[in-house]
C-alpha cells in the first residue's frame, strides 16, 4: 500500500496540472543553522500507528523524525529551499507503518510558481518524490488510518484529496472564501475540514459534502480534532469571543451540531490553536486544548477528563505559543511548540518533557540590552538567562554580570528624527511618514544611526536602511525576525539579534556593492552555554574550545525533487576552519576571506562532488568465524547482547567525481580505525570496537584530496546491561621531545627539557589515579620517524579501552605549503631543499592520524608543542583533533620563542601545564584536574605568558567530541 501511495503521488505530480518544464531550486549555497534540534516553530506534528516515530514540521525549514519514548532525534529530513519563505514547512504526514513521510508549506513557489508537498523516505531520510502544481501552499496534511486516502487543505484553494490504491484524485472543494487551517481523515475515509472563512465542514469518501456549519460560538475555526469513537469534532477558535473568553466548541461528527463547549474559566490569552482527544491511564478519554492560553508560569494546555465533561487541570506546557496537540497510540499526547520544540504529556495528565529548544533565546535583547563596541570586536546581549558578553579577539561567551558603558545600546531617539510604530507593527513611521514595508512584513525593532542620519529597522524577514526623510537607502534579507538591532558609536557596524538564536554583524556603508547593508558574520551559541560557532556569509567559520563546529552548515539544493546535499562545517573543517579570517571579515577586512575562497575554487562543486558511503549490512563475528546477521535501521537504537565487544559493517562507497580517500569508523565520536577503500571498488568490510552501554557508530569517507568528508546515517547499539564498573584502568603516556637533528639547521634548545618535564609532571600528578603509569619517551635519537610510528604501533597492542592515553610532542612542526597538510618533524630528517622531501621523511598528518585512531583507549589528550618558520600557526593543528576525535590542546611559537626559555627550564606551553598540574587551573571537589580543566587554562596561560616575554605564541585546546565528558589527568595534594 506505501509503494502504491507513493507511485500515486509521483504521478499526481505529473497530472496536477502544473507547468510541463519547471524551474530548479537557486543552486547558490546556504548557510544554515542546525542544532540538533528546531530553531524555528515547529508547527505540526505527525506520529506513526505504532507510535515509534515522530515528525515535526518547522519553520526552520526541516522536517525532523524523533525516537517515541525516549525523543532521540534519529533524522533531519531536508527539502529543496530558497530566500526568505521558501522551504517553510507547515504540515507534515506520516503513513502508518511509518515509511514515507509527506511535507509541505511554502514550498516549490520561489521556482514553480505553485507550490509542492514532498515525499521522503523515512529510513533513509531522502526525497524520493513530489507532488506538485498546487495553487498555494499547504497548510495542513492528513494520511488516512488505513493508509489509503492522502489530503491537503490550502492556504488558497480549499482541500484535495488523492487515491492512493488507483493514483487518482478522488475529489477537490475550491470553494473555500479562507485559507484551511485544519483537516481529519478517519477510518472510513471521510474528511473534516476547518477553515479561516468561519466554517467547518465534512465530506463522505466520495467527497460528496454531508455538512456544513459555522462554530455555535461564531468564531473562526482553527484547531480541529476527532474523538477516539469518531462521532464527536473538537474546534478551536483563533481569537476569543466579545467577552474575551477563550472557546472549544465540541460538535457531532456527522451533521457539525453542537454538542457542548468545555469549561475555559480562567483561561487567558488572545485564543486557542490546537485540541486533541487522548486516552488516558484509566481506560478514558481526556480532552487537551492550548494555544495563546498562557499564566504567569507560561504558556498552558487545559486537560478535561470524561471527554472534556470532567473537572480540569492546566500543565504549564511551553515557553510559547502551542501550535499543535497530537494524541498518541498508547495514551498521551505530543504537543509543538513556538519555544521552538515539542513535548509530551502522558496519559496520566503529566508533563513528561517540555520543549528543549538548542538556542538561545534573544527577546529579551529587544527590551534589555543588546550592545556593541565601535570596531564591533564585543558584543552585549540579554538573553532568557541573563546579560552575555561575546569577545571576538579573546574568542570568548560567558556572563556579562554588569554592562560595559563603552558599548553603544539601541538609540531610538535623536533630535530631529521622530520614529513611531516600529514595535510589532506593519506601519513604523519616521516624522510622520510611513516607511515601506513588503505586504504582511512586520518590523521588530529599530535603532538610529550614530550620526542621526538616518534610520536601521528589523524585521520579520530583513534588515531595512532608511534616510531621515523616510527613503528606502538599502535592504537585506535575514533568515529570521530581527527582533533587537543597534548600531556601533562609529556609525559602520550595525548587530542584530535574530529569533533563529543568531547575532549579526553587518557593515552599513553607501558605497558597499550591496547599496549599504552587508552581513559581515553571524554567532549562534547554543543553549547548553558550551558550544558556539561563528561564521562569514562565505561559509568561513571558527568555534568554541568545547565544540560548536557541527552546529552550522551548508545546504546545497540540486533539482526540484531530488535530495538536497548537507555539508556540515565539521565535515569540511580542513576547507572551512579559518579563525583569523573569520576574524577580519567581522572586524571589515574582507580581502582574506576573498583570497581564501580564491584558493578553494569552486567550493561548490567541490561539495556536490564528494563520494557517499552508506552502510548496507552489518553482523556479530561468532567464534566460529561465522558473523550472525543484525537487522539495523540507521537512527534506530538496536540492543545486543552484553558480550557483543565488535559489530562487522559492510559498507558502499560511491564515488562521484573527486576520488576516494581515506575511510574512518567513528565510535562513540573518536576515530577507532582509518582504512582505504579497495582500489577495486567494491564492498568495505570494517571492524567496529564497542565501548559499554550505548554506542553511536558512524563511518566517514574523504574525497580523494582528503578534504572533505561525508558520512553514513548514525547506527544506535547498545551493549545489554553493561556497564564500565572496571575502574580508571592504566594511563599510557608516549612523550616525544628533539633538540638535535640530522639538519643541524632545525636544533631546538628546550624541547628535551620539555618532553622530560612534562613525562615527570604527569607520572607524578597522575599516579594517585591510575592502576600504573606506563611512560613511552623519546628522545633525540630514539624520535626518529621509524622510532615514532613504532612506539604508536607497540602501544596499539597494549592499550585497552578502559585506559587513558596522553601523547606529548615537542618539535618543528610546518604546513606543507603544496599540500596544505601538517608535518611533524622527526629527528632523522634532513633534507629541507623542498616539500617534496620533507613530506617524504616527515609523519605527515594523515599518517598522524592513522596511528593515533589505532589506539583504543576511549579518553585521550593529544599535547602538540610545535615551533615553525612562519609557515604554521596553532590553528592549523586543529584539523589533527578533529580527525581523531580526541581532544587537542595544540600551540604553535616561531622558532625564535623556542629558543628563549621562560624559566630557564621550559618553554612557555610545559611552563603552563606544569602550573595547570600544581592547581592552577583549578580542581574539583575530589582534588582532580580534568581534562577540560587543563586543556582550557594552558590555552589561556600561553598567550599570557608569552606576551610577558614580547612575543605573540598562541595556543588552541580543541574539543572533537559532542560529549565532553572530561576525564581526571592530574591530582592535587592540599
Amino acid at each position: 500500500m506505501i509503494r502504491a501511495l507513493l507511485a500515486a503521488v509521483l504521478l499526481l505530480g505529473v497530472l496536477s496540472g502544473g507547468p510541463a518544464v519547471a524551474g530548479d531550486p537557486p543552486p547558490q549555497p546556504f548557510l544554515r543553522i542546525e542544532a540538533g534540534g528546531h530553531t524555528s516553530a515547529v508547527a505540526r506534528l505527525a506520529v506513526d500507528a505504532s507510535g515509534r516515530v515522530l515528525a515535526s514540521a518547522g519553520y526552520d525549514k526541516t522536517v525532523r523524525l524523533w525516537s517515541l519514548p525516549d525523543g532521540t532525534q534519529r533524522a533531519v529530513l531536508r527539502p529543496p529551499i530558497g530566500t526568505l519563505q521558501e522551504g517553510e514547512i507547515y504540515a507534515v504526514a506520516i503513513t502508518p507503518d511509518g515509511r514515507r513521510v509527506f511535507a509541505a508549506g511554502a514550498t516549490g513557489g520561489q521556482w514553480d510558481g505553485t507550490f509542492s508537498i514532498y515525499v521522503f523516505d523515512a529510513e533513509r531520510a531522502v526525497l524520493v518524490g513530489l507532488l506538485g502544481g498546487l495553487p498555494a501552499p499547504v497548510n495542513d496534511l492528513a494520511v488516512s488510518p488505513d493508509g489509503t486516502r492522502f489530503a491537503a487543505g490550502l492556504a488558497q484553494g480549499g482541500v484535495r484529496v488523492w487515491d492512493a490504491a488507483t493514483g487518482k484524485a478522488v475529489y477537490e472543494d475550491r470553494a473555500y472564501a479562507g485559507p484551511v487551517r485544519a483537516i481529519v481523515l478517519d477510518r472510513e475515509g471521510r474528511l473534516y475540514v476547518a477553515a479561516a472563512d468561519g466554517k467547518l465542514r465534512a465530506y463522505d469518501p466520495s467527497g460528496r459534502k454531508l455538512a456544513e456549519a459555522a462554530l455555535p460560538s461564531g468564531l473562526r475555526p482553527w484547531g480541529l480534532a476527532l474523538s477516539p469513537d469518531g462521532a464527536l469534532l473538537a474546534a478551536t477558535s483563533e481569537t476569543a469571543d466579545k467577552a474575551g473568553r477563550l472557546r472549544i466548541d465540541v460538535v457531532s461528527a456527522r451533521v457539525l451540531a453542537p454538542v457542548f463547549s468545555p469549561d475555559t474559566t480562567g483561561l487567558k490569552g488572545e485564543g486557542l490553536l490546537a485540541a486533541a482527544w487522548a486516552a488516558d491511564a484509566k481506560g478514558g478519554v481526556q480532552l487537551l486544548a492550548g494555544g495563546y492560553a498562557h499564566d504567569a508560569g507560561g504558556y498552558v494546555i487545559r486537560r478535561w477528563g470524561d471527554f472534556g465533561l470532567g473537572g480540569y487541570t492546566d500543565l504549564a506546557a511551553a515557553h510559547d505559543t502551542i501550535r499543535h496537540i497530537l494524541p498518541l497510540p498508547g495514551g498521551g499526547a505530543v504537543f509543538a511548540a513556538e519555544d521552538p520544540g515539542w513535548g509530551r504529556i502522558g496519559s496520566d495528565g503529566r508533563l513528561l518533557r517540555r520543549p528543549m529548544p538548542p538556542l538561545a533565546d534573544l527577546r529579551p535583547a529587544r527590551e534589555r540590552r543588546l550592545a556593541v563596541s565601535p570596531d564591533g570586536a564585543v558584543i552585549e546581549f540579554t538573553t532568557a538567562d541573563g546579560l552575555q558578553r561575546f569577545a571576538v579577539k579573546e574568542r570568548a561567551l560567558g556572563s556579562a554580570g554588569t554592562p560595559d558603558a563603552a558599548l553603544a545600546p539601541a538609540r531610538t531617539e535623536a533630535p530631529g528624527l521622530a520614529l513611531a510604530g516600529w514595535r510589532d507593527s506593519s506601519a513604523p513611521t519616521l516624522n510622520g511618514r510611513r516607511l515601506a514595508l513588503e505586504r504582511d512584513e512586520i518590523a521588530r525593532s529599530a535603532a538610529v544611526l550614530a550620526d542621526g542620519s538616518g534610520v536601521l529597522l528589523g524585521t520579520d524577514t530583513h534588515l531595512r536602511l532608511y534616510a531621515r526623510d523616510g527613503r528606502e537607502i538599502a535592504a537585506v534579507d535575514t533568515p529570521a525576525a530581527a527582533w533587537a538591532v543597534t548600531v556601533a558609536a562609529g556609525g559602520r557596524i550595525a548587530v542584530a539579534a535574530l529569533l533563529d538564536g543568531s547575532l549579526r554583524w553587518y557593515g552599513l556603508d553607501p558605497a558597499l556593492p550591496a547599496g549599504g547593508v552587508q552581513e559581515r558574520a553571524a554567532l549562534f551559541a547554543h543553549a547548553d552555554g558550551a558550544r558556539w560557532v561563528l561564521f562569514t556569509p562565505e561559509g568561513f567559520f571558527d568555534h568554541a574550545d568545547r565544540g560548536g563546529n557541527e552546529l552550522v552548515g551548508v545546504h546545497l539544493n540540486r533539482g526540484r525533487n531530488q535530495q538536497p546535499e548537507w555539508v556540515s562545517f565539521s565535515q569540511a573543517y580542513r576547507v572551512l576552519y579559518a579563525p583569523a579570517v573569520v576574524r577580519a571579515r567581522l572586524l571589515g577586512q574582507p580581502a582574506p576571506a576573498q583570497a581564501r575562497l580564491a584558493e578553494l575554487g569552486d567550493i561548490r562543486n567541490r561539495l556536490a562532488r564528494q563520494p557517499l558511503v552508506e552502510v548496507k549490512d552489518a553482523c556479530l563475528p561468532q567464534p566460529d568465524l561465522s558473523c550472525r546477521p543484525l537487522a539495523i535501521k540507521p537512527g534506530v537504537a538496536l540492543t545486543l547482547p552484553a558480550d557483543t565487544a565488535t559489530v562487522r559493517l559492510t559498507a558502499v562507497v560511491t564515488e562521484r567525481g573527486l576520488g576516494v580517500g581515506p575511510i574512518d569508523m567513528f565510535v562513540n565520536d573518536r576515530n577507532t580505525g582509518r582504512s582505504l577503500a579497495p582500489a577495486a571498488g567494491g564492498p568495505v568490510i570494517l571492524d567496529a570496537p564497542l565501548d559499554p552501554g550505548a554506542n553511536t557508530v558512524q563511518l566517514r569517507v574523504y574525497d580523494g584530496g582528503s578534504a572533505i568528508f561525508t558520512q553514513a546515517a548514525p547506527l544506535l547499539l547498545t551493549r545489554e546491561g553493561v556497564t564500565d564498573t572496571t575502574g580508571r584502568g592504566r594511563l599510557f603516556v608516549l612523550s616525544v621531545g628533539v633538540d638535535h637533528f640530522a639538519n643541524d639547521s632545525l636544533t631546538l634548545q628546550y624541547a628535551v627539557a620539555d618532553a622530560r618535564a612534562f613525562t615527570e609532571g604527569i607520572r607524578r600528578a597522575a599516579a594517585p589515579l591510575y592502576s600504573s603509569v606506563e611512560v613511552t619517551q623519546l628522545l633525540d635519537d630514539q624520535a626518529t620517524k621509524a622510532g615514532i610510528l613504532a612506539a604508536f604501533e607497540r602501544l596499539s597492542k597494549q592499550v585497552r579501552p578502559r585506559d587513558t592515553f596522553l601523547f606529548y610532542v615537542a618539535t618543528h612542526g610546518v604546513r606543507d605549503e603544496e599540500t596544505d597538510r601538517f608535518l611533524l618533524i622527526p629527528q632523522d630528517l634532513s633534507d629541507v631543499s623542498s616539500w617534496q622531501a620533507m613530506a617524504r621523511q616527515a609523519i605527515d598528518e594523515g599518517t598522524l592520524v592513522g596511528a593515533l585512531a589505532r589506539i583504543e583507549a576511549r579518553d585521550a589528550l593529544l599535547l602538540l608543542d610545535t615551533c615553525h618558520s612562519g609557515q604554521v600557526t596553532a590553528d592549523n593543528l586543529a584539523n589533527v583533533g578533529h580527525e581523531t576525535g580526541r581532544y587537542l590542546l595544540a600551540a604553535s611559537g616561531s622558532v625564535q620563542e623556542a629558543l628563549d626559555s621562560y624559566d630557564n627550564r621550559n618553554g612557555v606551553f610545559v611552563y603552563a601545564v606544569r602550573e595547570a598540574l600544581a592547581g592552577r587551573a583549578g580542581e574539583d571537589a575530589d582534588g582532580n584536574v580534568g581534562a577540560l580543566t587543563l586543556g582550557e587554562y594552558v590555552s589561556r596561560r600561553v598567550g599570557q605568558l608569552a606576551r610577558q616575554k614580547g612575543h605573540e605564541q598562541d595556543a588552541v585546546f580543541r574539543t572533537a567530541q559532542r560529549d565532553l565528558r572530561s576525564f581526571p589527568v592530574a591530582h592535587v595534594d592540599r
